[in-house]
């Protein structure tokens, strides 16, 4: 447009001034009676020179005009290869969101969308309300958002406005994805909260070493007499009493075995054997336990190898899972207990018929002394997975209403 308004105006000059020339040469020919031949060889040698001063000035501008081309060109496409470079996703916005340019990694991640609204690439009828690309337009600033959440990705997202070649105000929209520092970041903190709570543990398995070498001894003692009072003929009348007194103490003293587990930092001595033969040993004890609650009790026993464990450890951990179990149920429940093979490893399940586990209860299941039960210590749990840890399993369940399941998987090859 502008080359056109250049254009008429040079010729609209041209044209006046070859037409004030042809004027002139008439009137000094009509004056001077010169003869037509001479006057307008005169008006062509004229001409002839506006002529050449007129191209010549043409012949620069348009050479000028091409040469701002040329290096407009060369400077969008040096900033072009400049974007495409960089990391993160950039695209350049106009005044009214829409696209002018699009990097590499952001066609890689939205396909081509030159030409089209920022907005409409993320499913929008319309911009956010919150929207910093017209802030950055209205302040010419540059701005910045963190954690912006897309596509199940964060985001770090700044707004840089600048000045294209003719004039126009753009914004350059730079996306940096930040989901692995966001991730490193959770996991640290993870790793804070689990380094804290070794810590605690550390301390109460102090304290347990404390508590046992000071007050076992002398509980022993005091059961013992009050054993020996029991059967005397004139204590007959208190019997009751100090029955009651020495399950008190048979509780303090489980109390303080349970908190003993806390000391032992690896496993005792361990040989290859079978978890079935730890269970038929075990059956018995467990099924007097479920008789004397009115509940029943069923086994299932698949092939499974030989690994190593430590016979007294993976007892513990069985009857502590399953007097929970049992304890989670009403009477008339069954507690379902199954071994089997599953992706190479030894899995040893525990099933009740309870009410399930609650969602904020899970969270907590495994945090020393948190507990459901009314008379309970927290401390069973834990104790189930310190022993696994010790042997290089996992405990995980799933529970629902109505059913929860326990599963213990140890490694084939420990």
């Amino acid at each position: 447009m502008i080359e056109k308004k250049m254009f008429t105006h040079l010729f609209i000059v041209f044209g006046l001034v070859l037409g004030i020339i042809s004027f002139l040469f008439d009137r000094w020919q009509d004056t001077n009676n010169y003869s037509f031949l001479y006057s307008w060889t005169i008006i062509i040698l004229s001409y002839m020179l506006f002529g050449g001063v007129i191209g010549h000035l043409l012949k620069r501008t348009f050479n000028e005009q091409k040469r701002q081309q040329e290096l407009g060109i060369e400077e969008k496409n040096r900033l072009h290869a400049l974007l495409n470079s960089l990391p993160g996703l950039m695209i350049v916005l106009d005044e009214e969101f829409k696209i002018r340019f699009a990097n590499r990694n952001y066609i890689m991640k939205y396909g081509e969308c030159e030409g089209k609204y920022c907005y409409e690439v993320g499913n929008k009828k319309s911009p956010c309300n919150d929207c910093l690309v017209k802030k950055s337009f209205t302040c010419e600033l540059p701005f910045s958002r963190e954690e912006v959440f897309l596509n199940n990705r964060f985001y770090d997202v700044t707004f840089q406005p600048f000045r294209d070649i003719d004039g126009s105000m753009l914004v350059i929209r730079t996306l940096f994805d930040i989901t692995e520092r966001k991730e490193a970041e959770q996991e640290l903190s993870r790793l804070h909260s689990e380094m804290s709570r070794l810590e605690r543990l550390n301390i109460v398995g102090q304290m347990a070493a404390g508590i046992a070498h000071e007050i076992r001894n002398p509980m022993t003692t005091v059961r013992g007499y009050l054993q020996l009072l029991g059967e005397k003929m004139e204590f007959q009348s208190l019997r009751t009493t100090l029955d009651l007194m020495v399950e008190e103490l048979d509780r303090a003293n489980s109390i303080i075995t349970e908190f003993l587990s806390f000391v032992r930092n690896s496993p005792m001595e361990s040989h290859y054997q079978n978890i079935n033969d730890i269970l038929r040993n075990l059956y018995p004890l467990l099924e007097a336990d479920a008789y004397s609650q009115d509940k029943k009790i069923m086994y299932e026993a698949g092939e499974t190898p030989d690994i190593l464990l430590n016979s007294k450890e993976i007892s513990q951990l069985i009857l502590n899972l399953c007097r929970n179990g049992l304890e989670a149920m009403q009477a008339g429940g069954t507690l379902k207990l199954s071994t089997y093979i599953a992706d190479q490893q030894v899995v040893f399940s525990v099933e009740d018929e309870g009410s399930g586990i609650s969602g904020e209860a899970s969270e907590k299941l495994g945090t020393p002394f948190f507990t459901t039960k009314e008379n309970g210590t927290g401390l069973g749990l834990v104790t189930c997975y310190n022993i696994a840890d010790r042997h290089k399993a996992k405990i995980d369940f799933k529970s629902s209403s109505g059913k929860t399941t326990f599963f213990v998987r140890f490694p084939v090859t420990a």
